[in-house]
């Protein structure tokens, strides 16, 4: 498959999750087998905010929003995920991500988080309720930059309004390349049944690459929704947190990991962290990443529960040594 000049390697690909997909979370997919990978969202506003106020980059807020753009060495493609309502404002803010190297723009049309689609007028999976302004987001966008542009998005607003099909064509006939496709409504958030049938609908209302997203954890997971949908390939999210191998494990048969590997990879995890943003907050952060590592042996509760205890990277490796001492 080919995105613009990229050839994207086989496999499934990491959909983007805001406070997850960082560039330390995404080097280690991409190192465990995920054909591609996304920024977080990140809003036009503050893009071109940030560009015009370069004096405000240095503060907190401006340090977090300039984070989310970052990329780790060697990235590529180099993926940067846009979302805003406003066609002009978006345009702007794709010229500047373009600008700083991003080899590819994904537009966020699928957000279903309350700040961002503020109740039906905002960004998001709101603008599936106004598929005519969507699509003049995304020729804005497309006419603006020189690099490939993709989007991603659900199946719609509501269960009584499926609408990924028409969404669908508007996306290509406004020029994006490939298509990411949540197969759940906005209400049903990230958990509750995904619908096959509405997404081989989208999957045969397109001549562009598809990409099936949710509920996928593990290889028959994918296994069925490329098969019953025709998806060109699938994409985990909510399924690689604290499992980053389940994209070696849908490319190459993977057998389950050991805790041994969960921690050896966890500590993998917060190296990354602390080259990227230093101990202090590395510790921090890293503290639901372990959360989601361990888990299923014998005592594991009671060790997540101690990880407030890690304020160093000192105490967080001695309670990841515990932790390998508890099932000897």
């Amino acid at each position: 498959m080919k995105i613009g000049d990229f050839d994207i390697a086989p496999g499934a690909m990491l959909a983007p999750m805001a406070g997850i997909t960082n560039p330390p979370f995404r080097r280690l997919c991409k190192e465990m087998g995920a054909a591609m990978c996304v920024t977080e969202l990140i809003s036009c506003h503050a893009v071109v905010y940030l560009e015009a106020k370069k004096k405000n980059r240095g503060k907190r807020r401006g340090v977090k929003t300039l984070s989310l753009m970052e990329k780790y060495d060697d990235e590529s493609p180099y993926i940067v995920q846009l979302y805003g309502r406003d066609p002009v404002i978006m345009a702007e803010s794709a010229k500047i991500v373009e600008a700083t190297g991003a080899d590819i723009i994904d537009l966020n049309f699928g957000c279903p988080a309350k700040k961002v689609i503020k109740n039906g007028e905002g960004s998001g999976v709101a603008l599936m309720l106004d598929p005519p302004l969507l699509g003049e987001i995304i020729e804005s966008v497309v006419s603006a930059v020189k690099i490939p542009v993709t989007a991603k998005t659900r199946l719609g607003y509501a269960a009584n309004n499926i609408n990924a099909a028409k969404v669908a064509h508007v996306m290509e006939s406004s020029g994006v390349k490939l298509i990411t496709i949540h197969a759940r409504t906005r209400d049903q958030g990230h958990s509750g049944p995904i619908n096959l049938p509405a997404l081989k609908d989208v999957v045969n209302a397109v001549s562009i690459p598809v990409v099936g997203n949710g509920g996928i954890k593990c290889k028959a997971d994918a296994d069925e929704m490329i098969k019953k949908t025709g998806c060109a390939r699938v994409a985990v999210g909510q399924g690689a947190k604290g499992n980053p191998w389940i994209f070696d494990e849908l490319k190459n048969n993977r057998l389950s990991t050991d805790l041994t590997e969960r921690v050896a990879t966890c500590r993998r995890h917060l190296d990354l962290y602390v080259d990227w943003i230093g101990e202090e907050r590395s510790v921090l952060e890293m503290r639901k990443h372990a959360c989601w590592y361990l888990k299923g042996f014998n005592g594991a509760a009671a060790f997540r529960k101690r990880l407030g205890e890690a304020v160093s990277i000192k105490v967080f490796n001695n309670l990841l040594d515990e932790v390998l001492s508890s099932k000897e």
